[in-house]
């Protein structure tokens, strides 16, 4: 198995299965049809993981060589789409859905920059360009109004995470008990920057999730 599975995993996986039933749950309440959502439910959840691996030197040919991967696109654009048909909860899910697909996304493309021997400021424009690219493609296919241009802590959020995966990577010391090297500690400053970006989504965009 490869360094990139090794590393990101089932992580990479929930971003794909995020990714996806985002931008289907969104197709749906738009009103496109199931299969049409679904598509673009794969499509976005493609998006941001090969953009990542792309700008990163790869080809992209091991994630979708990868039954696992495009089993978890698959079964989130399926998701999403059923989602949506709970309309009451409908927003509130999108909400939650693209929060985390963003958050995720951002933070695993940061911290793959930084594995693959990017400074600083090149691992944070890989995870922004890995976490917003999804969602910019989704509300382009919709025609809506681009939500990394329309909400001021959509990108920011995305950012602040990325910011803090990085900073806490590069941490010249462990906390006790963490290992020096080895995928724990990564892990661990993925999901500081992840809930770091749902945070301050919730703390700001939660006022208007439609």
């Amino acid at each position: 198995m490869s360094g990139f599975f090794f590393w990101f995993g089932s992580l990479d996986l929930a971003a794909a299965f995020l990714l996806a039933a985002a931008a289907s749950c969104r197709a749906r309440l738009f009103g496109g049809h199931v299969s049409g959502a679904a598509v673009l439910g794969c499509l976005c959840g493609l998006a941001g993981p090969l953009l990542r691996e792309c700008l990163g030197g790869g080809s992209g040919a091991e994630l979708l060589a990868s039954g696992a991967f495009l089993g978890a696109v698959v079964a989130g654009a399926l998701a999403g789409a059923g989602l949506a048909g709970l309309r009451r909860q409908g927003a509130g899910l999108f909400f939650w859905l693209d929060s985390l697909a963003l958050a995720l996304a951002a933070c695993l493309g940061a911290m793959r920059g930084l594995t693959l021997g990017l400074g600083a400021a090149g691992a944070l424009v890989l995870g922004l360009l890995a976490g917003l690219a999804p969602g910019l493609l989704r509300d382009m296919a919709l025609g809506d109004t681009a939500r990394a241009v329309e909400e001021s802590w959509y990108a920011t959020a995305a950012a602040l995470g990325g910011m803090l995966t990085i900073g806490l990577a590069r941490l010249p010391w462990r906390p006790s008990g963490w290992a020096p090297s080895g995928a724990q500690w990564e892990y661990a400053c993925i999901a500081c920057g992840v809930l770091l970006a749902a945070a301050l989504r919730f703390w700001r965009g939660r006022r208007n999730p439609d």
